[in-house]
């Protein structure tokens, strides 16, 4: 085969800087895809014209080189300057069972994904991080689960189902569109791994940002998706190719959501993951400005209160408890004006403060949060709230 010996040449000769990594980005799966697979998967890229996919290997191959430098961030978590788990809750993408045909599922609930919430946490050149884990580190591990349940899985493909819902026109900005960019790029590293892209719940609005998306995206990709503003027509196609049971209940299906699905995976090392999670980008406005988070905890609950920004000047919490229920009079402070403030010498990076970490006692809670009068534009706060039994 012309490409196969074309990439032994390029490979080893000299004449091609880099040239070694051509292998490595054709066998990302070589674990679980058999070469011919593998090498198919690269010219249908491009047609089987062997010259145009080493122009797109080499449009990839800065990126991947960069990547690879890394060892593609096996810890993740230090490479993102926080648990992969709470990124998710900005960013909720997720592989989670298989389709009809076995084909993995990767959800990605768009409509809440927020850009001020991902800077409250790491910063937005993290996100390429965390997509080159998930296909090093995680993917190969799921087509391989995907061909123990079908004998007939050969090619490393995956159906995409994405959200919209709760999509406004204010989140789809240039910083929003930067984000998805820089994931895609990963993405085109690893050409032909989409079966099938089902969007969900396209807001009206959405038909213009689709027409600037789909201009960076690959044309073979940009084929393979499919756009469903009507909610019964994009069940309708989801449960066509995904059984009903194995859909998350926040993709209309009658399985976990995908929030329970990320709060149960997020435990490490062992340890019992939360009975749920609490989850608010709480936004206060500059000047001494307030904002608030009401929240309940059930008899025999504890939680672990935790809050994440990149604030210049940081912010003052207090906590409230309402045994009787929030309308009422009876209310215990649990925290006061208690200080969220850098120390990283001003430095605009994210950092995070541990707000409560054993709050007990059931009851409604409010949580106040409050900025600096120095303070000069609004700012971002995500709030974690961990809840065990």
């Amino acid at each position: 085969m012309e490409f196969r010996s074309e990439l032994h040449k390029r490979s080893t000769s000299s004449a091609y800087k880099d040239g070694h990594l051509y292998p490595e980005m054709v066998g990302t799966f070589r674990d679980v895809e058999e070469e011919p697979y593998a090498l198919c998967r690269f010219l249908r890229a491009r047609d089987f014209n062997v010259e145009q996919v080493f122009d797109m290997m080499n449009e990839h191959l800065e990126i991947w080189k960069h990547a690879k430098e890394s060892d593609y961030y096996p810890d993740i978590d230090a490479a993102m300057g926080c648990p992969l788990s709470i990124v998710l809750t900005q960013y909720p993408v997720l592989y989670s069972g298989n389709a009809k045909e076995g084909y993995p599922v990767c959800y990605f609930h768009a409509g809440r994904l927020t850009v001020q919430g991902i800077e409250c946490i790491t910063t937005l050149d993290s996100i390429p991080k965390m997509m080159w884990n998930t296909m090093v580190y995680q993917v190969a591990g799921i087509f391989r689960d995907a061909a123990e349940l079908n004998p007939d899985f050969v090619r490393c493909e995956q159906i995409t189902v994405i959200n919209l819902e709760g999509l406004s026109a204010s989140q789809v900005n240039s910083r929003t569109l930067d984000v998805v960019k820089k994931a895609n790029a990963v993405a085109e590293c690893i050409p032909e791994m989409l079966y099938r892209c089902i969007i969900i719940n396209a807001p009206s609005f959405f038909a213009v940002t689709w027409r600037i998306i789909r201009a960076f995206l690959d044309k073979n990709t940009s084929m393979k998706i499919e756009l469903y503003s009507n909610k019964k027509k994009g069940q309708k196609r989801l449960t066509e190719l995904i059984d009903e049971n194995s859909l998350p209940s926040d993709f209309d299906g009658m399985g976990p959501s995908t929030q329970e699905i990320l709060c149960k995976n997020s435990a490490k090392n062992g340890e019992a993951p939360p009975k749920r999670r609490i989850v608010e980008l709480v936004s206060v406005k500059r000047g001494g400005g307030e904002g608030t988070l009401a929240f309940d905890l059930k008899p025999n609950e504890k939680m672990k209160l935790q809050v994440f920004t990149r604030s210049e000047l940081g912010g003052h919490f207090s906590l409230y408890r309402f045994p009787e229920g929030l309308k009422s009079s009876n209310m215990t402070p649990v925290l006061e004006d208690f200080s969220v403030a850098r120390s990283n010498n001003g430095e605009m990076t994210p950092f995070s403060a541990d707000l409560v970490d054993d709050l007990t006692g059931a009851g409604e809670y409010t949580l106040v949060g409050k900025s600096e009068v120095k303070s000069k534009a609004t700012e971002y706060f995500l709030v974690i709230g961990d809840v065990y039994e």
